[in-house]
């Protein structure tokens, strides 16, 4: 996504786990979805720009150890907040993405025994 003409893109780095960690109680990531989930707007706007920004700060890390001439020019909490909430709303969505990283379906082979069975699973 472009955000003040530039490519943002995100990773999920052990530094961005541990920058998301520290907006959390107690530094313990586990409590991520309890911070995203609160009645505060601005703890909860807070958390996502510190989401979004570690991820970011990750890829962009990242590069410049990929290509030394690369120069980092990662998206800061405060760049995070002139964003219109449409926009925040899809940075949200990308760097979310980052952090699931792929979802990969399982296939499994029906057993030999069980013939005409199926099984059914809910998402």
């Amino acid at each position: 996504m472009l955000v003040h003409g530039r490519e943002v893109k995100f990773f999920r780095s052990v530094g961005a786990v541990n920058e998301i960690a520290k907006a959390c109680p107690g530094g313990d990531i586990s409590k991520l979805t309890d911070q995203l989930q609160s009645n505060n707007t601005i703890v909860v706007n807070d958390t996502w720009a510190t989401f979004i920004s570690a991820l970011n700060e990750g890829y962009e890390q990242a590069q410049k150890y990929e290509d030394p001439t690369y120069k980092p020019n990662p998206l800061t909490v405060a760049e995070l907040y002139t964003l219109t909430e449409e926009d925040f709303y899809k940075l949200i969505g990308e760097a979310s993405e980052a952090w699931f990283g792929d979802k990969r379906l399982v296939e499994v082979e029906e057993s030999k025994g069980k013939k005409n069975e199926t099984s059914e699973t809910s998402d």
